[in-house]
């Protein structure tokens, strides 16, 4: 990523920044990731293509900008510890809170990024970081019956389908059902689980 995230933000790029995350939420409500063009973010952020160009190499770069502020809001401290089983349930959960906070512009752009696109799959990818980041955190809470990255995968899809069912469907899903749910659809692929 060009940006240096290590860099303390000026009252300006803080502005310049915030902008550019609210053009690229606009934009991904209206269309695809993959339909959208550094001009059409910087005309909606009201910003020359040179300040674009001076923080960011192009939008995946951008994008990837965007997904790591995002992540700091998702994260919490009770995702960080705990066995695997919990920090799983906290990272659905602060999925859950953050989407319900910003409900419409969610189901907005779920309905524009298919689930093969590049939207989805950063998404999809960062699902799978955290979950093995989890496993490899308590490596004995969990003994699976297939591959650690395969347990990693299937995990991440079925977050992502409750989150699909319950925001694009519009499905009534709480926290509990959604976290009972994730047990359902991965119950049987370790060997002893502890709760």
């Amino acid at each position: 990523m060009k940006y240096d995230l290590s860099k303390k933000l000026t009252i300006g790029a803080s502005r310049t920044l915030i902008s550019l995350q609210q053009a690229m939420l606009t934009l991904l409500a209206e269309k695809s990731f993959e339909e959208i063009a550094v001009q059409e973010l910087c005309e909606k952020s009201m910003l020359p293509r040179a300040t674009f160009y001076n923080y960011f190499d192009d939008k995946y770069d951008f994008l990837e900008y965007c997904f790591l502020t995002v992540h700091k809001q998702i994260d919490s401290s009770n995702q960080e510890t705990g066995n695997c089983q919990k920090r799983l349930n906290a990272l659905m959960e602060n999925f859950i809170d953050f989407f319900d906070q910003n409900i419409e512009i969610v189901q907005n752009i779920l309905k524009n990024n298919c689930p093969n696109q590049y939207f989805i799959n950063q998404i999809h990818f960062y699902l799978i970081t955290n979950m093995m980041a989890a496993f490899k955190s308590s490596p004995n809470t969990h003994q699976f019956k297939i591959p650690q990255e395969m347990a990693a995968k299937l995990y991440s899809k079925a977050v992502l389908i409750i989150l699909e069912w319950k925001y694009l469907d519009k499905k009534e899903c709480s926290k509990a059902q959604a976290k009972e749910y994730l047990q359902m659809m991965v119950s049987g692929i370790d060997v002893n689980r502890a709760g």
